[in-house]
């Protein structure tokens, strides 16, 4: 019988997604009498319904780098998930997640994940450790308040937090300067924050359906802006620095009451900006 140690150093090599170590392991467990389907019992949980999966179908996910869970009907996420080494594209959209459990928070590897449409209420301060994410969605979810440990996602190029209730966004987005996308749509937000100016890389800026009464003079900081959404916003009077947007190529303005002295006064602003103020469809 195999001792612990041994089956510890069989599940390493396995976990290792090498298939030179799987050949070495199912040498190790032949000569040892181990039964390797055994060993990896706890893992089942991390694979499709299958009533007997093979080794084959434990190595791939081993070594898999994408991960698919979408409408999968879960609610919980296994502890085992946080050993798959090699993957860094997880969607988990369109489940029943009302919380990040410690295994998603470990995982620093990742590079994209995909949390839409769940049910999540907060964001915990362990989210300090995807240091890696590219792209990060998580709209449809019913999100009040983001934590400051937010800036360490300064890898994040596409952000979506649509559809949540937040009301404001914490000063440490200003360390999300590799930020190109952030997708807000239809939240509860008051103002942004004068941090904004930290998104030196935004261009694309969707903040529509708020409740968004100014922009703070820093958004002229954004040099790469290339659309600003304002649709459904009470914004009346916007600051003279929107007009240091030189390559904002669309500003959307749809059912925001400026007044038509505003608007004039915006299109000197921005002579090179296509402003749209009104619908030209109907919901």
């Amino acid at each position: 019988m195999a001792t612990s140690n041994e089956q510890t150093q069989l599940l390493k090599l396995l976990l290792s997604g090498c298939s030179n170590n799987t050949r070495l392991a199912q040498n190790i467990a032949k000569g040892l009498e181990i039964n390797l389907l055994d060993l990896l019992e706890s893992y089942k949980n991390l694979l499709p319904s299958s009533p007997t999966p093979s080794l084959e179908a434990y190595c791939q996910l081993f070594a898999c780098t994408k991960l698919n869970w979408s409408n999968s009907k879960r609610s919980q996420i296994p502890a085992q998930l946080a050993e798959l080494q090699h993957l860094e594209h997880l969607n988990l959209s369109n489940n029943a997640f009302a919380s990040l459990a410690p295994p998603l928070l470990k995982m620093d590897q990742l590079h994209y994940l995909n949390l839409n449409k769940n049910r999540l209420q907060s964001i915990p301060q362990q989210v300090k450790n995807w240091i890696n994410l590219n792209a990060l969605y998580l709209a449809d979810n019913l999100l009040t308040t983001l934590p400051d440990s937010v800036k360490h996602w300064q890898s994040l190029q596409d952000l979506d937090l649509s559809r949540n209730q937040l009301q404001s966004l914490p000063s440490s987005i200003g360390y999300w300067n590799e930020l190109q996308h952030l997708h807000l749509v239809k939240n509860n937000l008051l103002y942004l924050p004068d941090e904004i100016e930290g998104c030196q890389a935004l261009e694309l800026l969707d903040l529509s359906y708020n409740q968004i009464q100014e922009l703070p003079p820093n958004i002229g900081a954004l040099q790469h802006l290339r659309r600003l959404d304002l649709t459904y916003n009470p914004i009346e009077h916007f600051p003279d620095e929107i007009g240091a947007l030189g390559l904002l190529e669309e500003l959307v303005l749809y059912k925001v009451p400026i007044s038509e002295t505003e608007q004039q006064r915006l299109a000197r602003l921005l002579p090179h900006t296509k402003i749209k103020f009104n619908f030209d469809y109907f919901f």
